[in-house]
């Protein structure tokens, strides 16, 4: 009785290994499966390396870092278990990868490159955990595809890539958007990708200067091939003048001086975003990445939405600078003509947006009139589209 209640154990962790025990008495034999070692003190079944496989259906293409982590596991081994289906379940669930599998050992779901990272230590066991719920193809790729967008581990087109499986394994698009925890909006963008021409497309790839994800994105809504590579052209030549000019007036700017004023930390601190302003806000950056719009529109709406001019300020050079337009765009020293008109197009948008979001953000959409006529400009000139009919345009 004694060595039950006073093991130094908590209920949960008495409970896992109390679960780990049957695991190995399940054969009958009371031993673990071969290659199977369980740990009493972690209570987490430890799999031999030679037992686990790759996921031939992982959307990552290349496994990028693995050398530092496998310096890292030579001198701790791995402390998160990989979340494991066994290689009977993954065949059933899809049976066109059978012939790739061996006969028996587990697939990898939720760590290969930790699976990769280990075998280069040379480890012989890796932790697991085996999830009984992962039965059938639409469970398997949604854990796969959670766990990489949660870490932002994807490439563009690998996103992309995992999006039209799921669509294929749920049905619809709003249902891939539901399974993920995303908004329709976040799925509709990374689809813009799959309307990209071959030449944008490796642009994007090849992180060709000038070349941004959302403007790719912002390009992918122009069918027409020529007009594409026609308006791709036009953001190439004006990151190359842009470089250009800044290479010929670097010398010019005092050193430790920004041609914009840093703003104060208390003027860029704001509170943590909920899902509907993360959706609005990504909406306002591909909207200042394509630079158009109905800007005489959206500058009445922003009169009408008082914000900060520092935080307005900083929000707006975020999304410039992630446009690859940079900060500078809103150097108000710039405006007597040594800015492009292009480049003020697009400041003027981002500053806009930026004092209509904040306001938004403030008000939680209480300001019905700007709420309203906020929403309908994004919805308008890009592919938000928003969750609350509170927020519906007003007459």
């Amino acid at each position: 009785m004694a060595g039950a209640q006073n093991d130094g154990l908590s209920l949960a962790e008495r409970r896992k290994l109390l679960a780990a025990q049957r695991a190995q008495q399940g054969s009958g034999s009371g031993a673990a499966p071969a290659g199977v070692v369980v740990s009493s003190a972690a209570a987490t079944p430890e799999v031999a390396l030679d037992l686990l496989v790759h996921n031939p259906r992982n959307a990552r293409r290349s496994l990028e870092g693995v050398e530092g982590l496998a310096e890292t596991y030579e001198g701790t081994g791995l402390l998160q278990p990989c979340l494991v289906v066994p290689v009977a379940t993954f065949r059933a669930a899809f049976p066109e990868h059978a012939a790739d599998l061996p006969d028996a050992g587990y697939v990898v779901i939720g760590g290969n490159r930790r699976l990769a990272a280990a075998r280069k230590a040379e480890l012989k066991t890796l932790p697991v955990h085996v999830n009984a719920k992962l039965e059938t193809r639409e469970r398997i790729l949604v854990a796969a595809a959670t766990e990489n967008i949660a870490r932002e581990e994807l490439k563009p087109f690998e996103e992309l890539e995992t999006i039209e499986d799921l669509k294929a394994a749920l049905g619809t698009y709003d249902a891939v958007a539901r399974k993920l925890g995303k908004s329709a909006g976040w799925v509709s963008q990374r689809r813009r990708l799959a309307n990209l021409e071959p030449e944008v497309r490796e642009a994007l790839e090849s992180r060709v200067p000038g070349m941004t994800i959302e403007l790719a994105r912002s390009l992918g809504k122009i069918k027409d091939r020529e007009k594409q590579l026609k308006a791709w052209e036009a953001e190439r030549q004006l990151a190359e003048d842009r470089e250009s000019e800044t290479d010929g007036t670097k010398k010019e700017t005092p050193k430790g001086k920004s041609k914009v004023p840093a703003q104060k930390k208390a003027d860029t601190a704001s509170p943590a975003l909920d899902d509907a302003a993360k959706a609005r806000r990504e909406a306002c950056r591909d909207a200042v990445g394509a630079g158009a719009g109905d800007l005489a529109r959206l500058c009445l709406i922003a009169a009408q939405a008082p914000a900060a001019p520092g935080e307005a300020v900083a929000l707006a050079g975020e999304w410039l600078t992630e446009a690859a337009t940079g900060l500078s765009a809103l150097n108000l020293s710039a405006l007597a003509g040594d800015e492009g008109t292009d480049r003020q197009h697009q400041a003027a948008i981002a500053l806009a947006l930026a004092h209509c979001e904040l306001h938004m953000s403030r008000t939680s959409g209480s300001d019905a009139p700007h709420a309203g006529a906020y929403v309908d400009w994004l919805e308008t000139h890009t592919d938000y589209q928003s969750a609350d009919a509170e927020l519906a345009p007003t007459a």
